[in-house]
């Protein structure tokens, strides 16, 4: 899918806005404070139902409005058109749309418009705890397997209900009640994982050949219980444990991607400049990996490219990003030769 049109109501400082991309990169030129960035917020908006920036639906609703709406015209490969849409109110309240049909769950659309987001703090997947790097991981899975958003929603439930019996001292009865389907929807989540690791590893290490030649990085998926004992085992084993620390401390919530340079973590020996360039080939390797496997592509948005890269590294993305037949939205102040430029100034936006 691409977006061939795409509408933006009330949505940070964009009252009403209307454009209409190319299909291959985009760039988005202006001013600072002309609404760039909240441009390509609400691309991801639509898609993954929050923003890369926050997840909190008032701080993207325009100053004196009471909802904001955004709105896209897709065309698949087969040139066939879809439209989606979403709108969001400040008493929490959420509407979704797909060819004109309520949907009950953001999913759906974004299972039509999978979105990757690269953006001046990418950086923190290398640098941050392991939350973000399971979301990494099963952005992948969620766009692949079809079975991985249900087991995951499987999984939560199990885990909210076991660790609310934790809390509250409950029979052990109670407790272990839940093992079963926490441990077959856990252990599905892993396999998954383990799955999809294994297909992206090649593509990360011969992209970031092509960024880089001065190190190479290890990835290693640690599943989150020992890999000893099942996860049903586990959960048995540490019972007293997990109700002295009242929370289930073994499982899929617990996983890690571990990246290491050297077997040191990446985060201690990388720069920051150098941690970008790993988490793009991270990024762009889960292109190719959602291309070879589903057949599909994703839009790519780029928030400020340029920072923290030299002009040698980021020609080096740029010309990856143009090998690929995606869609790209490029944010920044400078017009780039290869794209289709656009020029968003004073709320309105036009070829450039």
């Amino acid at each position: 899918m691409i977006l061939t049109q795409f509408q933006v109501i009330a949505f940070r400082n964009l009252e009403s806005l209307t454009f209409s991309p190319a299909a291959g990169i985009n760039a988005i030129v202006g001013p600072n404070g002309a609404g760039k960035s909240s441009m390509l917020e609400a691309i991801h908006t639509l898609s993954a139902g929050h923003s890369f920036r926050t997840r909190k639906a008032k701080e993207l609703i325009a100053h004196n409005a009471d909802s904001f709406t955004v709105s896209g015209l897709l065309q698949d490969r087969q040139g066939r058109e879809h439209r989606c849409g979403m709108r969001r109110s400040n008493q929490g309240d959420v509407e979704l749309r797909m060819n004109y049909e309520p949907v009950r769950s953001i999913a759906e659309i974004s299972r039509a418009i999978p979105v990757k987001a690269l953006t001046p703090d990418s950086h923190a997947l290398i640098q941050d705890g392991p939350t973000a790097r399971r979301q990494f991981m099963d952005w992948g899975t969620f766009h692949e397997e079809q079975t991985f958003f249900a087991d995951w929603k499987l999984y939560k439930r199990a885990l909210d209900q076991r660790n609310k019996a934790l809390r509250m001292g409950s029979a052990m009865s109670e407790i272990v009640n839940w093992n079963g389907e926490f441990s077959k929807a856990g252990e599905a989540i892993n396999h998954s994982r383990k799955a999809y690791l294994a297909r992206l590893t090649p593509y990360f290490n011969q992209l970031l050949n092509k960024l880089t030649s001065e190190f190479t990085v290890d990835l290693q998926y640690k599943r989150g219980y020992t890999e000893e004992r099942s996860l049903l085992e586990t959960l048995e084993k540490n019972l007293a444990q997990h109700q002295r620390f009242k929370t289930t401390t073994d499982g899929p919530h617990r996983a890690e991607l571990s990246l290491t340079v050297d077997e040191h973590p990446a985060r201690q020996i990388l720069s920051r400049g150098q941690q970008k360039l790993v988490v793009y080939a991270l990024h762009l390797a889960q292109l190719e990996v959602l291309h070879e496997n589903t057949d599909r592509h994703a839009i790519v948005l780029c928030d400020d490219l340029a920072s923290e890269l030299d002009k040698i590294n980021l020609a080096r993305v740029l010309a990856l990003l143009a090998e690929k037949p995606t869609q790209v939205f490029i944010a920044g102040t400078d017009r780039l030769e290869l794209a289709q430029n656009f020029l968003l100034e004073s709320g309105k936006i036009r070829r450039a």
